[in-house]
């Protein structure tokens, strides 16, 4: 595989699909490249109670944010080519939202994301992150679905 990217933004929600993905960003790097690994924390807030105050606790996104950093760090792949760089970045906000900004404000060349490949109505259900990031990326995305995927039609 040619490598051509010089800054590849590689989204992770810790999943098998991700870490396939991840791979492929790795590999796809340039010899002085960057990889910048992501994930994002929800700040969904929480509902308390049946009135639905909607206020997360502080403490809680702390402690996903630093779950999500440990988390990171086992995701780097064992194999990184020498002269490729991990970054790692732990991001609160909505994924996609998140996910865009941050490879405008990093001017990445490519995002590489994996997708679980949802279809019919648990797509119609649970959305797809992977979807609105190639809808609204500033640059090229390439979506990494596992090998044993199955096509269903809609």
């Amino acid at each position: 595989m040619p490598k051509l990217f010089r800054k590849i933004l590689a989204p992770t929600d810790f999943s098998e699909p991700s870490r396939i993905a991840v791979n492929y960003a790795v590999d796809m790097a340039a010899p002085g490249g960057t990889v910048i690994l992501c994930h994002v924390v929800d700040d969904i807030p929480l509902t308390y109670g049946y009135v639905g105050v909607a206020v997360p606790p502080p403490e809680l996104g702390r402690k996903m944010a630093e779950e999500a950093a440990r988390e990171l760090d086992r995701f780097v792949p064992d194999s990184v080519p020498q002269g490729v760089t991990i970054e790692r970045r732990v991001l609160h906000g909505s994924a996609f939202v998140s996910i865009v900004r941050l490879a405008r404000e990093e001017d990445v060349d490519i995002i590489v994301m994996g997708t679980h490949g949802r279809s019919g109505l648990k797509h119609i259900l649970i959305g797809s992150v992977a979807e609105k990031v190639v809808r609204k990326s500033p640059c090229p995305v390439l979506v990494v679905r596992p090998p044993n995927a199955k096509f269903e039609l809609p």
